[in-house]
């Protein structure tokens, strides 16, 4: 089996902008929730308190965002330093090591999103783990190794 770093940084990127599109989503239903209370509100202490609190679900988003960014950039630009920009450039040995050096790391890059690296028994496994073991892919016959 060969690791191929294209699908792994490829499927990265969509489980990254998935998590951010899910979380902004969500967070826009809450501030709509929000912002129908704000239009009815009267008292001024109240109405300061709903604009703040879209403030906050405004900033956790743009957390998000930024914080799935950094990681896919992280995760790319480590590859592309150590190992050129070759769609089978790491092994998969190699890979097991940026993911474990990125993890240790994780709060300093994406602390918002650190709780990917964290096993899940309901889920299978940790997300990153999954996208490692699904970027291994059987060469055709008679290809190198």
């Amino acid at each position: 089996m060969v690791f191929s770093t294209d699908r792994f940084i490829t499927e990265l990127g969509k489980q990254l902008n998935q998590i951010a599109d899910d979380f902004i989503n969500d967070m826009a239903d809450d501030a709509h929730i929000v912002a129908r209370r704000l239009t009815g509100e009267l008292d001024n202490e109240k109405a300061l308190a709903h604009m703040n609190e879209i403030g906050t679900l405004a900033e956790m988003c743009t957390n998000m965002k930024h914080d799935c960014e950094a990681l896919e950039s992280a995760f790319a630009g480590m590859f592309r330093r150590e190992h050129g920009s070759g769609k089978e450039a790491a092994t998969g040995l190699d890979a097991m090591r940026i993911i474990t050096e990125i993890s240790n790391d994780i709060n300093k890059i994406a602390p918002h999103i650190s709780w990917l690296f964290e096993d899940d028994d309901y889920i299978g496994g940790n997300i990153i783990q999954n996208i490692y073991n699904s970027s291994f892919f059987a060469p055709a016959e008679g290809q190198p190794v």
